[in-house]
């Protein structure tokens, strides 16, 4: 099985290709490329995936499924990578498979976690800045699976979630140092804080060989609203025929 992988949802853009030899074999990623940016995800994509198929030798009809990031995230970034995967997909006659911004940092973040020198985490909350005062949160167990669906929280939300959470809970995510400021619990029940990790393709990657495709094409997970709204005084009339 051979992934290509994007994702756009938040502060960078990557894009990563995985081969799997074998059903149940080691997935490896035969190429990866990640820029940290805060706008430019539409400009960057579709070099970085011509960059990443070239290296990894693979034409896309080499590929067996496109994997891209739903969300929650940037608006705009979101739109980017799933209309990329969309449109790749499509044209090439391949299944497309999602997964959350959320649960790609939590993987991320296990991957990074030193258990010689502290306990192993027995949960995780991942917690993103969805501005406005506003926290994107999903609870994950030991292995990155899913506890429940991601949630738009304010902070009390964000703590409350993690006083349910079997200790030690590790906090992963841009919003994690809030949470964990703002906890008063027992200081025992957090394993760790992992603030500056972003979602990336490879480890996005990782996780398609196990998902399997949706009935419908992925579309972005917001969550909230969005920033810009229509404004009733700029409408233009419509002419009558």
């Amino acid at each position: 099985m051979s992934i290509l992988a994007l994702d756009t949802s938040m502060g960078a853009c990557s894009a990563a290709v995985l081969e799997r030899a074998v059903p149940g074999g080691k997935a490896r990623i035969m190429a990866a490329r990640c820029e940290i940016m805060a706008r430019g995800h539409a400009e960057a994509l579709m070099p970085m995936i011509r960059a990443v198929m070239g290296e990894a030798g693979l034409a896309f009809s080499a590929i067996d499924r496109i994997a891209v990031t739903c969300g929650p995230g940037t608006f705009t970034g979101l739109r980017v990578a799933i209309a990329a995967a969309r449109g790749l997909a499509l044209a090439a006659g391949l299944p497309v498979v999602a997964e959350t911004s959320l649960r790609i940092i939590g993987a991320r973040a296990l991957a990074r976690t030193d258990t010689a020198s502290g306990p192993a985490p027995r949960s995780l909350l991942v917690v993103t800045d969805a501005r406005r005062g506003g926290l994107y949160v999903q609870a994950l167990d030991a292995d990155a699976r899913p506890l429940a669906a991601p949630a738009l929280l304010d902070r009390a939300g964000a703590l409350a979630r993690l006083a349910e959470l079997p200790a030690p809970v590790l906090l992963a995510g841009s919003g994690a140092r809030l949470v964990a400021e703002a906890w008063r619990g027992n200081a025992n029940a957090l394993a760790g804080v992992l603030a500056d990790i972003e979602p990336d393709a490879a480890t996005l990657a990782r996780l398609a060989v196990d998902l399997q495709p949706g009935a419908r094409p992925p579309s972005p997970l917001y969550l909230r609203p969005p920033d810009a709204r229509p404004q009733p005084a700029m409408a233009v009339a419509r002419r009558e025929e």
